[in-house]
């Protein structure tokens, strides 16, 4: 924390994308220090999902690591191909189940 703002590392595997997961980060910090006005990364590669792995010595691509948590039952996968971002999706998405306005105690999957 460096006075208003705060920088981030974003370590591990997340099953959302990396920038969601700053931005749930943020959300998370704004709500508990409000009067933090920015929340950031010090390196910009740490919010891509890919890294792309070289050879040391002749530069050449050997493979491309994917930083995300593995996709255990297929559903982030299903999700990409039929054009739906996997990021909105949850048990808890807003607005719906429990006593969340507009919800209903039964959730029909």
């Amino acid at each position: 924390i460096d006075g208003p703002t705060v920088s981030l590392t974003l370590e591990g595997k997340f099953w959302h994308r990396r920038e969601t997961i700053l931005g749930f980060a943020a959300m998370w910090l704004n709500a508990r220090i409000p009067e933090i006005i920015e929340v950031y990364v010090e390196d910009p590669e740490e919010l891509k999902d890919f890294r792309d792995v070289h050879d040391k010595h002749s530069q050449e691509l050997l493979y491309v690591e994917d930083k995300r948590a593995p996709d255990f039952n297929g559903d982030r996968e299903t999700m990409e191909y039929q054009g739906i971002d996997p990021d909105l999706r949850g048990p808890f998405h807003v607005g719906t189940g429990g006593f969340r306005p507009g919800g209903s105690m039964i959730n029909p999957a």
